[in-house]
């Protein structure tokens, strides 16, 4: 009696019970593949916008989950301030809707709030790295996928993130110090004065100048496993020589995050907030509550909707970079890859990219004698 799992080419007849078995067929992945919306290859401008959005309507879950948990936080931290630093002055002195319109602690929450989002959109840009990288090349991302990728390097991450805004305030404070110490000192006014036109600009071009230098470190330390020193100079390698186009992308992208964050997308919860302020001029516990509360719902909700584009972008311009200055889209083309997220590691060609080379001293080359010109063919004068 013949195997029924035996098999034989068509017209041989039944094949002999010791003839081995088929070998299985590889079992098929499970995951979808996604249509590649953003092109693998050196992007421009508005497809670097555009792939920012792309990433986000592919995975909403992944993006907008991360960016709701962080954007939360952050917002209850700063709701609480408002409510504990300026909460009574806007019951005992002035109207409620002019809680941001506070000259003192207002401002303060307000710069720390902008503080916080920064650096929720730097974290952001590492987290979601995986999620732009595994988009780019056609594959879906789940929040729990990219979670367990992130988790790893999660000290590093707020580390690299933590040592970004260190920089960036150290570049504005050096230029600050003799304005400071002039009005510490008490100098006369033109010596503050002085102090103040020229360290105000060259404090906001050290800024912006170290922000852009450090960018991609969060995204460098994620896809490439580095270090925290390693991803902060790798970052730098990567910028030089593009920094104004570098800076031009990020600034296009603050200024559409700016306008969503803080002007279209909290305008209904705005609205609500000041007819009910000029409903009751002076509101007290739960009203007040209440308002700051819708005033944070709105925050919330523009800053889920809103950093993970911010992120994205920065993600897209690092692999932008990698792009143009590895042809690492070559590299994915002529060998595609079966980890999405392994083959962003840096490979031999990446180290070496990515420094400056090794002089390599040839050997010199020895002289000949010129060979005699061939002789004219006959009949030809001499």
């Amino acid at each position: 009696m013949t195997d029924p799992g035996a098999w034989a080419t068509p017209g041989s007849g039944t094949p002999p019970a010791d003839r081995p078995a088929p070998p299985a067929p590889d079992p098929v992945d499970d995951e979808p593949e996604l249509e590649t919306e953003i092109p693998l290859r050196p992007l421009g401008v508005s497809e670097i916008l555009d792939g920012a959005v792309t990433y986000i309507r592919r995975n909403p879950r992944a993006t907008l989950g991360m960016s709701a948990v962080m954007t939360t936080v952050i917002e209850v931290v700063v709701t609480l301030a408002q409510y504990f630093l300026i909460g009574s002055q806007a019951r005992t002195e002035i109207t409620p809707g002019t809680i941001e319109k506070s000259v003192g602690w207002a401002f303060v929450i307000a710069a720390g709030s902008l503080l916080l989002t920064a650096y929720v959109v730097l974290l952001l840009s590492g987290m979601l790295a995986p999620v732009m990288a595994r988009t780019l090349l056609g594959r879906p991302t789940s929040l729990s996928h990219a979670w367990r990728v992130v988790r790893p390097c999660l000290g590093r991450l707020f580390g690299a993130a933590t040592a970004v805004v260190a920089a960036v305030f150290l570049a504005l404070a050096i230029p600050l110090t003799p304005m400071i110490a002039a009005v510490a000192g008490d100098a006369p006014v033109g010596v503050q004065a002085v102090t103040w036109i020229l360290g105000v600009p060259v404090a906001l071009v050290a800024m912006v100048t170290a922000y852009i230098w450090f960018a991609f470190a969060a995204p460098i330390l994620v896809m490439e496993r580095r270090g925290v020193i390693a991803s902060l100079r790798r970052s730098a390698e990567m910028v030089r020589g593009r920094w104004w186009r570098t800076f031009g992308v990020l600034f296009l992208a603050l200024l559409i995050t700016v306008l969503a964050e803080f002007v279209v997308i909290p305008a209904p919860f705005n609205v609500v907030v000041e007819i009910v302020a000029g409903v009751h001029p002076s509101p007290a516990g739960g009203l007040l509550i209440g308002l700051l509360a819708l005033s944070a719902v709105g925050r919330i909700v523009a800053g889920t909707l809103v950093n993970p584009f911010n992120a994205g972008v920065i993600a897209i311009v690092y692999a932008d970079r990698r792009m143009r200055r590895e042809a690492f889209d070559l590299e994915l083309q002529m060998r595609p890859p079966e980890d999405p997220l392994a083959a962003w590691l840096p490979g031999p060609l990446t180290a070496a990219g990515s420094g400056p080379q090794p002089k390599v001293r040839r050997p010199p080359t020895p002289w000949t004698a010129p060979m005699p010109p061939p002789p004219p063919p006959p009949g030809w004068p001499r």
